[in-house]
């Protein structure tokens, strides 16, 4: 889908005027802002399991931005009206009240789970670099991309602890600071069953990978841990290792004809696969 055809999409199932709406991101899911109070989260080909995490959001105590309607379906997709928010978590020094959140959102998702109030599926993300790399033929050879499958299979095993609700793609740029002491999640097409330690590996890797030093991951482990008790390191470092996986996959999907962002994403596996240290925009 392209950003144009979303911006119609959304004009068209919430009533906006198109000439004034426009694109705010544009990856998988487009958000296209409606107007000054709203902001319409476009989804291509939404299957169940996008369903599933929308219905979700109520039990999850207001950790994660809730709709201002119920989603709207229009030929191929759904259209999820939200209200205009500015998730600008990349302004803030520190990130401690990130990550007690975070834990917040998990005790809850614990909690959900024991009632028995919240159907999800399980977190895979063999299956999402799977239908990332579906997209991305002419960028891998084969044997590159059954490397980085199989080093999703060996890692992920690590990714040990307890299942809760994990987000999926807790990076900064899916956090609004909706108080200073609560920051809630926006994006939650990722919503699923998985190991709480898989939501801090986001956040780490684009603060190594894509920000400036210093890295602000260590203020977000601290009130992390500060909420929810210390996080196994080794369970981590796995975390840490199949998030950069997937984030190379991604990429791989989004490269297309670009021959430059194809040959920047090959690099990016090659330092994924041997876990080189140093930074992805260099």
């Amino acid at each position: 889908m392209t950003p144009e055809q979303a911006v119609a999409l959304a004009c068209a199932a919430l009533g906006a005027d198109p000439a004034t709406a426009q694109v705010l991101r544009a990856a998988d899911a487009v958000t296209v802002q409606l107007d000054d109070a709203r902001v319409a989260r476009v989804i291509p080909d939404a299957d169940a399991d996008t369903r599933r995490a929308l219905a979700a959001i109520g039990e999850l105590d207001g950790h994660i931005l809730e709709p201002l309607g119920a989603p709207v379906e229009l030929e191929t997709a759904l259209v999820v009206p939200y209200p205009r928010i500015t998730p600008n978590g990349e302004e803030y020094r520190e990130l401690g009240i990130a990550g007690a959140c975070l834990a917040g959102l998990h005790a809850r998702g614990r909690a959900a789970l024991q009632r028995g109030t919240i159907d999800l599926p399980v977190f895979s993300p063999q299956a999402h670099a799977e239908r990332w790399l579906d997209r991305a033929q002419a960028v891998f050879t084969a044997d590159e991309r059954a490397r980085l499958l199989d080093a999703i299979d060996t890692a992920w095993p690590e990714v040990a602890g307890p299942p809760t609700v994990i987000h999926g793609d807790a990076h900064l740029g899916n956090w609004w600071p909706a108080r200073a002491d609560w920051w809630v999640l926006i994006d939650p097409e990722y919503l699923s069953i998985g190991p709480a330690v898989y939501d801090l590996a986001p956040l780490e890797v684009v603060e190594r990978r894509l920000g400036t030093p210093p890295s602000r991951f260590p203020s977000f482990l601290q009130g992390y841990e500060s909420a929810d008790g210390a996080v196994d390191r080794r369970a981590l470092a796995s975390a840490i290792h199949v998030r950069e996986l997937l984030s190379v996959a991604w990429l791989a999907a989004r490269s297309g004809d670009d021959s430059e962002l194809a040959l920047r994403t090959r690099r990016r596996l090659t330092d994924a696969l041997e876990r080189r240290e140093g930074s992805w925009l260099a």
